[in-house]
């Protein structure tokens, strides 16, 4: 079996050596923690040393298993993408189905919920509709910038960090924009993209809300020229309380 270079401490013989050994024991100490933790905080609970901690879990991160925060690392969206979904998102996935066919089958249009990671979108599921370019596997990343999904979903975030992120390389002139935006889209409950993210394509978006906490976004999506957004607006907004209420109880 391979040993990492720092071999384990005397003082402490039932320490990971490997590197596969390591690299699970500061996944399960991230999982652990109640928050963001830092690389001290990970090398202490797995038993790791320090240096050896901060070289895997820049790997980690580099490859989406870790993410880092202004306050520490948390686990990365990777894990869902490979299929070992992490348990708000499945369950959002399975009070999803039910909302997301319903919706699909009164408009004939793609119709997905996501939930975000980093500065993306990431789909939990999604049912295809009548325009076959857009993708609908699960794992899929969209920018929250641009995306109905996206900016639903920050309108409604509590986190200003997050929300500075995402607009974070944008210009003076277009951050005010993006931030007015979200005001609006606050106000209605509802967000759109004109085809900014896909070109002739028309997204329409509602934040996903547990307990005044948004938890994703439900979006719907189809020809800019054929579908009309007041027409599927009510229709999106309603999937958007079913599921709620759905997940609610889930």
């Amino acid at each position: 079996m391979m040993t990492d270079p720092e071999q384990r401490s005397p003082d402490d013989p039932d320490a990971p050596t490997s590197v596969l050994d390591r690299v699970f024991a500061i996944l399960e100490a991230v999982r652990r923690a109640s928050g963001p933790v830092t690389i001290a905080g990970i090398a202490a609970d797995a038993r790791v040393p320090r240096s050896t901690t901060a070289r895997l879990v820049a790997e980690l991160v580099e490859q989406r298993y870790l993410t880092r925060d202004p306050d520490g690392v948390t686990l990365g969206m990777r894990l869902f993408e490979l299929g070992a979904r992490a348990t708000i998102p499945r369950r959002i996935a399975a009070a999803a189905a039910p909302v997301v066919h319903e919706l699909a089958l009164r408009t004939g249009e793609r119709v997905g919920v996501w939930v975000q990671q980093g500065t993306d979108m990431v789909s939990l599921t999604a049912v295809p509709g009548r325009l076959p370019m857009l993708p609908t596997r699960a794992g899929m990343r969209s920018p929250a910038l641009t995306t109905a999904s996206g900016k639903a979903f920050l309108a409604f975030c509590e986190d200003a960090a997050v929300i500075e992120r995402v607009g974070a390389r944008l210009d003076p002139i277009a951050a005010a924009r993006f931030y007015d935006e979200l005001t609006t889209v606050r106000a209605a409950t509802l967000a759109t993209d004109p085809g900014d993210s896909y070109a002739g394509v028309l997204a329409v978006a509602c934040p996903l809300m547990e307990h005044g906490r948004v938890m994703g976004a439900l979006s719907l999506a189809g020809p800019v020229d054929a579908m009309r957004e007041e027409r599927v607006a009510p229709l999106v907004r309603a999937a958007g309380v079913s599921l709620a209420r759905r997940l609610a109880v889930v």
